[in-house]
């Protein structure tokens, strides 16, 4: 019998390790960001950070979803549901960000 360190359905402990590496770089870089952007003072750069932060945590929400919901090794039509459920979000939180600038 042959022994495999990644079968269907369960990605080795190397394989998370990397994933929560990769996780704490994206996070450590939205903070710098943050920060970065509070120097200046003008619009642009803060739709800069904005723009920057959605991505930033778009890729974060799909490793999460991914791999450590086992996503990956599901069926597609769930694939769907979460991004359609991320792409909602991101609207509504843009949609809101607007109404509330101008209120």
């Amino acid at each position: 019998m042959s022994e495999h360190t990644e079968d269907a359905h369960h990605p080795s402990d190397r394989t998370y390790l990397k994933v929560g590496s990769l996780l704490f770089i994206l996070t450590a870089v939205e903070i710098a960001l943050y920060f970065v952007e509070d120097a200046f003072e003008s619009d642009w750069s803060l739709y800069a950070l904005i723009a920057s932060l959605i991505f930033l945590s778009s890729i974060k929400f799909v490793l999460v979803v991914m791999y450590y919901m086992h996503l990956k090794w599901d069926d597609r039509m769930f694939t769907w549901f979460f991004l359609a459920g991320m792409f909602m979000a991101a609207v509504i939180i843009l949609v809101m960000m607007a109404v509330y600038r101008y209120y």
